[in-house]
């Protein structure tokens, strides 16, 4: 089956995996930083706003790099993502408007070594950052069996983000080991860049248990949409901060030209997202000393339903965008 979606959901991130693989060997310093000539790729600016306050408020801040020489953090992380399309008639559409709760997805599985330290001073292509965080991939498994040796040979890949105390992250670097296969590097890639783009921003006024606040800011990896999540305060014990998670998406191009002969009678039609909703789950567990969370899960499915312009009026193309990170997952 065709899939709108068969495009790049971030280009010049998702080249990168592909372009930039050179050996990941020492050159007799250690201070060779193998990330140090990679471009730095800018993300979107998050918008943040408190709904509500909570009791007793706090300010939340991440302090994984208070430290110059934090242990590494071994952990592991379950992104999974999964595209379902079905063309039916306009008026059956109209009662499919309701996303589901999950569909078929594909789980690549990624072991994790992290280190946060203070942000150097910015160079090329970078602005000022309270810390630095950088993600060495192991070795990667995926849900489909026959596709394992090809995530095996991304490991070792290297993702480093720069970001604020909040967790806002300004720019990144990735970088793919000289001998993985380009399935295996964008696999991986398109996992860490979906990690990245979900992971928590903390809101800059103080907020407490019962406290709630919102996040707006565009997913890259699998998908790309522009996402609104709601982050609701459980619990806070010292670092250890529980919340709940909700969310909505709608994607960031709302009509399409279909250029495919595999589409059959849509092609050469233009398409228009007629609705969008969202299904979401979700409760993770932040240990401010971490980058990441540290338990948990997160998931998201999108209803979008496209309608044909003239001459595709009888049909309507219903669309299931499904994604959800698991932490801490046989860490």
């Amino acid at each position: 089956m065709f899939s709108l979606l068969d495009r790049p959901a971030h280009p010049a991130l998702l080249l990168s995996a592909s372009l930039l693989v050179f050996p990941l060997a020492a050159c007799g310093s250690e201070e060779f930083d193998p990330l140090e000539t990679i471009p730095a790729f800018a993300l979107d600016t998050p918008a943040v706003e408190v709904v509500e306050t909570g009791e007793r408020p706090q300010l939340l801040q991440f302090k994984d790099a208070a430290a110059d020489k934090a242990e590494p953090w071994e952990t592991a992380v379950e992104v999974a993502t999964g595209l379902e399309q079905d063309v039916v008639p306009a008026e059956q559409a109209d009662e499919l408007g309701q996303a589901p709760a999950g569909g078929n997805v594909d789980t690549v599985t990624l072991p994790l070594t992290v280190n946060a330290a203070p942000a150097d001073e910015p160079g090329e292509g970078e602005t000022p950052a309270a810390r630095a965080v950088e993600l060495t991939v192991g070795t990667a498994t995926h849900s489909d069996l026959s596709r394992t040796e090809e995530l095996a040979s991304a490991k070792d890949f290297l993702l480093r983000w720069r970001a604020a105390e909040s967790g806002a992250i300004s720019t990144l670097k990735l970088l793919a080991p000289g001998d993985s296969t380009e399935a295996g590097r964008e696999a991986v890639e398109r996992s860490l860049l979906l990690l990245a783009s979900t992971n928590v921003v903390l809101p800059k006024d103080p907020v407490g248990v019962g406290g709630s606040w919102t996040v707006r800011n565009r997913i890259t990896g699998a998908s790309n949409m522009l996402r609104t999540s709601t982050y609701t305060v459980t619990a806070i014990d010292g670092d250890r901060v529980e919340l709940d998670v909700s969310v909505e998406e709608r994607p960031t191009q709302q009509s399409l030209s279909i250029d495919n002969e595999v589409a059959g009678e849509l092609d050469g039609s233009s398409l228009d997202v007629e609705t969008t909703s969202t299904t979401s789950q979700g409760s993770i567990t932040l240990d401010l000393t971490r980058p990441l969370p540290v338990a948990g899960q997160v998931a998201a499915t999108t209803r979008l339903i496209y309608s044909g312009t003239e001459g595709t009026s009888g049909f309507k193309v219903v669309q299931d965008v499904t994604e959800a990170l698991t932490y801490g997952a046989d860490a």
